[in-house]
């Protein structure tokens, strides 16, 4: 490392020391790689980032511009480096895909002027795109393989009843992007994807019906209940948990600080959580305390940070969480965004197990196993 990197290192070790400080413990070496969005639309295809780029839309720090449905090269692609990188135990490391079970029905919607919202589930949208058809079959094997599980993120990645009230108020770039079959708000500073803020606490029951049915959907899918939930955006009201705990999650996923919702967008009560924090309904918080997004700071090396987070949070006897979002292993749009995050993931693992041998991996589903004290 040059002396940047080794300073962005140590940043990055105090930063995460100041998480880890807190909270229950383990013994073990245990790394969980949560990566959220999968089964999630974003910019359709190349021809659509161009268009948005013509009708000069902010994309330059947007997701928007890389980001998309997983296609079978992606998930084959980075099938191929979990499988050949093995913990202690002999089994290869494990990415929890935190999916998301349905996505917008553009036709129905449109028909109905947008004053209704209707919804695909995910495998139904991995028919209309091109290379996605056996993408269930993928998961399923991934699953199967021990390297790919699956855990409940959401029934949309998305705040429906903002995004059509916006469409019905006939703006210009929400119906542009919308002809596109996208959500994207034209905007890098406003967008739709916090599916759980709400703009009133009446809007609290629908949001509760909506992530039942999700998990209804993840179980008639996947043959069990999800154990663990991340909130879209890290935003959403203790008072969804119920339902939450009610269908079978154990564990809540997250950052540091849990956004819970105001009535206004991107306005938010922070609320502090540890590792193995309890809360009053018996529901567990896993804390994210490392980070690899080389998609979205490519000028940043996550590698290197990120190995120093792992370092702190082993110093403090905890599970390396590592937050790693679909974005960084996605080329349906741009081979090259999926070949740098993939090179660079490959030489995390690497350095992880050269590091640490005595290193398991895990998915967030099984976080009951480890011994907290």
């Amino acid at each position: 490392m040059n002396k940047s990197q080794i300073i962005q290192a140590l940043k990055s070790y105090l930063a995460a020391s100041k998480t880890n400080a807190n909270g229950k413990s383990i013994q073990q070496k245990i790394v969980i790689i949560e990566s959220d969005d999968w089964g999630a639309i974003r910019t359709p295809s190349s021809e659509a980032v161009k268009a948005f780029q013509n009708k000069g839309f902010e994309l330059g720090n947007s997701i928007y511009k890389v980001d998309a449905l997983e296609s079978q090269d992606d998930l084959e692609l980075l099938f191929d480096v979990l499988s050949k990188h093995k913990g202690a135990d002999g089994l290869p490391a494990k990415l929890t895909a935190n999916a998301i079970m349905g996505n917008p029905d553009f036709d129905k919607i449109r028909a109905s002027n947008f004053t209704e919202f209707h919804y695909e589930k995910f495998t139904e949208t991995f028919k209309k795109y091109p290379n996605h058809a056996n993408n269930l079959n993928l998961w399923q094997q991934g699953k199967s393989n021990g390297i790919f599980q699956p855990q409940f993120h959401g029934r949309e990645h998305l705040n429906y009843k903002r995004w059509l009230r916006v469409l019905q108020q006939q703006n210009e770039a929400a119906l542009y992007c919308f002809d596109w079959n996208a959500t994207y708000s034209g905007k890098t500073d406003y967008s739709f994807m916090e599916a759980y803020d709400w703009d009133t606490i009446e809007d609290i029951p629908e949001q509760m019906k909506v992530i039942e049915e999700g998990l209804q959907i993840f179980k008639d899918t996947f043959h069990e209940a999800s154990k663990t939930f991340i909130a879209p955006c890290y935003n959403w009201d203790p008072l969804i948990e119920p339902i939450l705990k009610q269908e079978g999650v154990k564990w809540l996923q997250g950052l540091k600080t849990q956004l819970i919702p105001t009535g206004h967008f991107d306005q938010y009560t922070p609320l502090k959580h540890t590792f193995g924090e309890t809360n009053a309904l018996g529901l567990k918080y896993n804390i994210r305390n490392c980070i690899f997004e080389p998609s979205m700071n490519p000028n940043r090396d996550f590698v290197n940070s990120c190995l120093a987070q792992i370092a702190s949070a082993f110093h403090w006897n905890k599970p390396a969480v590592i937050c790693a979002h679909r974005i960084n292993f996605v080329g349906y749009i741009d081979t090259k965004n999926r070949d740098k995050g993939l090179k660079d993931f490959d030489t995390l693992l690497k350095s992880i197990i050269q590091k640490w041998p005595d290193v398991r991996f895990i998915s967030s589903d099984e976080l009951d196993t480890l011994t907290l004290k």
